[in-house]
């Protein structure tokens, strides 16, 4: 038998002087590799060092493709986070409510580049302002209204700029004053998202308007509410992670039954500890000296955990 020499899979054995091994009744080819053409047998040989390269070359090359491929049209359900406030208010007629707020949140990215983030909140509130839920005054606890919210938010409609919409759905699951409105009711929000990420080390303005529409009363003696929540919010980004909110959880509010305004100063210190983890602390006082305003003052907490 004459020496032979490897050729890829699929190529034809060559003797050791160059001259190609005929096979009978087909005409003399060589195979070069997955989509090229055949040549003749007077080419080059491909050693095997070669054929490795260039198979390696492709593998990456199309692993590339379909990675670029995937982050492009990258869909589905990303990681949940939990978040949770607590805060104590000291209201008008000098009694006090503690309240501590959990939160799960639930974001859907699509391939568009919209995000649509599902919110449920169960407030628990313990408090010793008077009212129809606590005739006696004192200290109880109970539950508070619960909410679920459908949040969207539009991709980039100019540089840094985005939009942002919900709707709010309120329970009456916290019964009469003090605990809860003792009514249904819907809150649809729009706001926008600006980003300057070149100015101080980081700003964002994401203000945002909420009207909330009262309905199906559960007793005789409520009032359903006709409310606009204004949040001017602003994030200055510090140093250390540290970022400083202005109205990031209690907005202005404008009482449209009464044609009352409540203004209060809303500020919140954050730090981001790393990828999963945030807290922060703040509070708000009111402004001036409005008749019958929601509180004089709270103080919160605030921490974000995600998974």
């Amino acid at each position: 038998r004459p020496e032979r020499e490897w050729l890829p899979p699929g190529g034809k054995a060559r003797s050791a002087k160059g001259a190609p091994v005929r096979a009978k009744g087909r005409p003399e080819r060589e195979w070069l590799h997955p989509g090229g053409k055949a040549r003749s047998a007077k080419a080059a040989p491909v050693s095997r060092a070669n054929y490795r390269l260039r198979v390696a070359a492709e593998v990456c090359a199309l692993a590339t493709f379909l990675g670029a491929s995937c982050a492009a049209a990258q869909t589905g359900w990303e990681a949940p986070y939990v978040e949770n406030l607590l805060g104590f208010q000291r209201n008008g007629n000098g009694s006090g409510q503690w309240k501590d707020t959990p939160k799960l949140y639930l974001p859907y990215r699509f391939d568009s580049g919209w995000t649509f983030t599902q919110k449920i909140a169960v407030p628990l509130v313990d408090t010793n302002a008077a009212g129809a839920g606590n005739a006696g005054g004192g200290y109880s606890g109970g539950i508070g209204d619960a909410y679920v919210e459908e949040i969207f938010v539009a991709p980039g409609i100019a540089n840094n700029l985005s939009l942002k919409g919900s709707l709010r759905l309120v329970f009456p699951t916290g019964g009469q004053s003090p605990f809860g409105s003792g009514q249904y009711q819907l809150a649809p929000s729009a706001g926008v998202i600006y980003r300057m990420p070149e100015l101080l080390a980081g700003v964002t303005l994401a203000p945002l308007a909420r009207y909330f529409w009262g309905f199906d009363p559960r007793y005789d003696n409520v009032k359903t509410a006709r409310n606009l929540d204004l949040f001017p919010e602003m994030s200055f980004g510090l140093a250390e992670r540290w970022s400083l909110s202005l109205y990031p959880e209690n907005a202005i509010t404008w009482n449209t039954r009464k044609n009352t305004w409540f203004v209060p100063l809303d500020l919140m210190l954050v730090r981001r500890v790393d990828r999963t983890l945030e807290y922060g602390f703040g509070g708000a006082v009111k402004l001036g000296n409005p008749s019958n305003p929601a509180y004089n003052y709270l103080i919160n907490a605030r921490l974000t955990y995600r998974f």
